[in-house]
């Protein structure tokens, strides 16, 4: 994947919308410097279509200008009906990319450059395209005042739900806290004849331990009501951006609430993913928790051997180090789109 140059900031945004061989219609957001697209789920954007490569093409970010590349695919990648060539091929706003069957439009929005066109110009097409000037700029000062005002206020609540941290909660410090005074420590049992043998400062010990790991049940219960929370309010504050970009009337508008949805549904995507992570731990801990009841608190034996091999499967560090870094590159892509706008 080609590296951003020095000097290369992104000061524009781009929305690929893909048609399926089945019709299907989804939009994604193209993410600086580069995205591939193929078959396999290692590229940023995988495709379900035989007629695809495994790695069959990238789209670009390369000197301020927006490129898709072909990567030696078997049935090549086509725009607008001619074949891009080794050296990539420059978009337009609106180019329509083929690969195998499937149909990508470019939407762009912001300070990409354009490759040239050849120049032909009649005077009847100047007169035709001054007319059509002449009505395009009436209808926008016409609309002038209701779009400017329209869109400070949605630029506004766009910026407003990105300082939100989709992945940030109070209970995660206690957890944290509950985790240093269990590091170390484990449960201490014993088998003789058939029975459980714990020594009386063991049995403290255990009883100790286990309280622990009560209190950090209910600091899970806790941080996923507090997720759980925030991902209704992050969908509630979508729905509000996607009805207020749908009063948009300039065409430059609507891409940007365009852009935003495939922006924002990354960042709910973040958040989604580790609220689920985070079950599947406090399911892991409720486990030990049963088992441990079980053998030090009820002597039996039959649940000693589970208890003894019981691992965890996963911790909540990198479930939060892997939404920060979701979120994060969510916020970068933002920042080109927004220069652009304040501009």
């Amino acid at each position: 994947m080609p590296q951003k140059s020095k000097g290369d900031v992104p000061r524009w945004s781009a929305i690929l919308e893909v048609r399926d061989p089945d019709g299907t219609r989804t939009k994604h957001p193209f993410r600086h410097p580069a995205v591939s697209i193929g078959r396999k789920r290692d590229n940023d954007l995988m495709l379900p279509d035989d007629a695809i490569s495994s790695r069959h093409c990238e789209f670009v970010s390369d000197h301020g200008f927006f490129l898709v590349r072909d990567l030696g695919s078997h049935n090549g990648t086509f725009v607008n009906g001619k074949r891009v060539q080794q050296n990539g091929f420059r978009l337009r706003d609106g180019d329509e990319v083929l690969i195998g069957e499937t149909h990508i439009r470019v939407a762009m929005q912001g300070q990409v450059k354009m490759p040239s066109a050849p120049f032909r110009f009649g005077w009847l097409h100047g007169a035709v395209l001054v007319l059509l000037l002449a009505g395009v700029a009436g209808f926008f000062w016409r609309q002038h005042t209701q779009e400017q005002d329209l869109r400070t206020r949605y630029l506004t609540d766009l910026r407003d739900h990105l300082r939100r941290d989709p992945c940030a909660s109070a209970p995660f410090e206690d957890i944290k806290a509950l985790d240093q005074q269990i590091a170390g420590r484990s449960f201490a049992i014993g088998l003789a004849k058939g029975e459980v043998k714990i020594s009386a400062q063991d049995d403290h010990d255990d009883r100790a331990l286990l309280d622990l790991y009560r209190r950090k049940l209910a600091a899970f219960s806790r941080l996923e009501s507090a997720l759980t929370d925030s991902q209704q309010d992050e969908r509630e504050s979508e729905e509000k951006l996607a009805r207020m970009g749908a009063r948009f009337s300039s065409p430059r508008d609507r891409k940007l609430a365009l852009w935003a949805e495939g922006i924002l549904r990354d960042r709910e995507k973040a958040g989604d993913d580790l609220l689920q992570g985070i079950q599947g731990v406090h399911a892991q801990s409720a486990k030990l928790v049963l088992l441990v009841e079980a053998v030090v608190v009820r002597r039996d034996v039959a649940m000693a051997s589970a208890l003894a091999h019981f691992r965890f499967g996963g911790d909540l560090p990198p479930l939060r180090d892997a939404c920060e870094a979701q979120a994060a590159r969510v916020a970068a892509t933002a920042s080109g789109a927004f220069s652009a706008l304040d501009e």
